[in-house]
């Protein structure tokens, strides 16, 4: 079964380079998503790596991921790979309100609980983001970059390995 999904992932991908005429965008499309075989996930350093490359630039893909983590703000549903949102290794899939909500209906529960410590397979739209830190209520001179995955549906997030009621 994981080898399906592996197989479809890779087509998917392969499906997903956009053309264009710089160097950069002619490297992405020969690049398909690496799978660690002992977690059957994604390789989150690859889509960081991909994401560095093209910011500020997004970029449409898909992915197999571990939420260990969850966090909302201002109605966003935030779906963490490591359990601290801040490491490097992190991919979040932010889901907007709107989604969220609707994925709220449909699962008969928080996107939170419902994804929390499950393997999700993920279609969207793949960016970097600076991420400034404050101090007193004041922005700082300081920053870090985050990787975010974001979704445009809540058909774009699925369980793996588990059948959805």
């Amino acid at each position: 079964m994981m080898k399906l999904v592996t197989v479809l992932l890779v087509l998917f991908l392969a499906g997903c380079g956009s053309t264009s005429s710089s160097n950069k965008s002619s490297e992405l499309q020969s690049q398909t998503a690496q799978v660690d075989e002992q977690n059957q996930t994604t390789d989150t350093m690859a889509y960081r790596n991909l994401a560095a490359v093209i910011y500020p630039k997004s970029f449409e893909t898909g992915g197999i991921f571990k939420v260990k983590a969850t966090g909302n703000k201002e109605g966003h549903v935030f779906l963490n790979t490591q359990y601290d949102y801040r490491d490097p290794r992190n991919i979040t899939i932010v889901i907007p309100p709107e989604v969220a909500s609707e994925l709220e209906e449909n699962v008969k529960m928080s996107p939170e609980a419902y994804f929390l410590k499950k393997r999700i397979l993920v279609k969207g739209s793949l960016v970097q983001v600076k991420v400034w830190f404050s101090a007193n209520g004041k922005r700082t001179n300081k920053y870090y970059y985050q990787t975010h995955m974001r979704v445009a549906s809540w058909k774009d997030i699925n369980l793996v390995g588990e059948t959805s009621s």
